[in-house]
């Protein structure tokens, strides 16, 4: 039996680390011995139920003040690093019960905690980038950027933090033996900085995400996860392809334009929607629950994924899980604005929608599959070459590398 240990950042809403979660799951049935330790989240309920332990490392967001001052604290000291390391230093006391150390990574931490103790453990390290700070081009690296009263200061310390967090990403690189990534765009870019980087895409579980025809009574074009703004994910094409389907007198009576995403979007939705005359066709919820989502995507009519055309200054290698989990119910996805990249070219590879560069190829895409709907009551994608995109194939390949490493 193999057995490894692996460190991961919080699991947290809306996807919970589905990367790690469905690995230790899959990795479990190949007769792997599986520890993860974390940061804990309140409210945070989800069970590693084929992990043999499950260790959260201390609780955040309890005291808004505090957290608050620790949060600006810590990007001058890395005082989260530390108490995490500590933490998993006295949870785990023998090293000798591990032979591997995986780390998976939204920007850094807890990267340097898994480099430190895989030095100090001689064990082979892995390290698995799920975002780099680069991806973003010119958008803000950091999810709560630092305010101040003043703008320039605020894009200064700003900097100066991504800076840091870039040298301590690179540094901690160095010690892995291995490098995983989840773009082409993302292992072009990382091979500058290490000789071995391997491709390992996001996916979708074969089980809670198949293929289920359930008709509905509405003709829905449905959206989950986060949105963060619209220079990163936007939505203009679609909303102006309805706009003009309204002015047109084609629009569907019964078309629904539903989101599920943070609240702070609402705003600038429900801005977009009233001025192409849309309004009565938007739907605005919270996330749902993720044991929910598969029923939500098997009664949607079309699955939206919104990103933008990768250029010098934009984002790059955006592919979310939520596009992967509608390949695998194998619903029509619609892609607004197409990247133009490693999106574009794995729905192109599919066949699992349309990447839309204009308002024509988007109205004629929705005008085709209400069709579909009308006919059917339901609508489904003739997608192809999918079962390399499954979480089953991904532990494979994670499996491959690590038994490479002790080869």
């Amino acid at each position: 039996m193999k057995r490894l240990l692996i460190l991961t950042d919080a699991i947290t809403a809306p996807l919970y680390i589905p990367r790690m979660r469905y690995l230790v799951t899959n990795l479990a049935k190949r007769g792997w011995a599986c520890t993860v330790v974390s940061e804990r989240v309140p409210n945070i309920d989800y069970i590693f139920t084929d992990c043999k332990h499950l260790r959260f490392a201390f609780y955040t967001g309890e005291h808004p003040l505090r957290d608050k001052i620790v949060w600006f604290l810590d990007k001058l000291f890395p005082l989260k690093e530390r108490a995490f390391e500590r933490f998993v230093r006295q949870h785990v006391n023998d090293a000798s019960q591990f032979d591997y150390i995986l780390c998976s990574a939204f920007h850094t931490h807890p990267l340097p905690t898994a480099a430190r103790l895989a030095r100090k453990w001689h064990l082979p390290l892995v390290i698995d980038l799920r975002d780099i700070a680069e991806q973003w081009g010119k958008a803000p690296y950091m999810e709560h950027p630092i305010n101040t009263p003043f703008r320039k200061l605020n894009r200064w310390l700003t900097n100066q933090y991504t800076a840091k967090t870039i040298r301590q990403r690179n540094k901690a690189l160095k010690t892995a033996k291995t490098i995983t990534t989840v773009s082409p765009w993302h292992k072009d870019f990382l091979c500058k900085l290490h000789p071995d980087v391997q491709l390992i895409y996001n996916g979708f579980d074969t089980i809670d995400f198949a293929p289920k025809d359930i008709p509905s009574n509405t003709f829905d074009i449905v959206y989950t996860g986060k949105i963060y703004d619209f220079n990163l994910r936007d939505p203009h094409l679609l909303f102006e392809a309805l706009g003009n389907m309204r002015k047109n007198d084609s629009l569907p009576n019964n078309l629904r334009l539903c989101f599920y995403c943070e609240p702070e979007i609402y705003p600038a939705l429900q801005a977009l929607a009233q001025e192409h005359h849309i309004s009565n066709l938007l739907h605005t919820s919270p996330y749902i629950p993720k044991e929910q989502i598969p029923d939500l995507l098997h009664r949607s009519s079309i699955v939206l994924q919104l990103t933008n055309k990768a250029c010098p200054g934009g984002s790059h290698g955006i592919m979310t899980t939520k596009f992967f989990e509608a390949l695998g119910v194998e619903k029509p996805v619609l892609c607004v604005r197409s990247d133009e990249e490693c999106l574009a070219a794995v729905i192109a590879q599919t066949n699992a929608g349309i990447a839309a560069t204009n308002v024509e190829q988007v109205t004629s895409f929705i005008q085709d599959k209400y069709r579909e709907w009308k006919t059917n009551g339901f609508t489904r994608q003739h997608v192809i070459d999918k079962e390399q995109f499954s979480r089953g194939y991904q532990a494979s390949q994670f499996e491959q590398i690590l038994i490479r490493l002790h080869s």
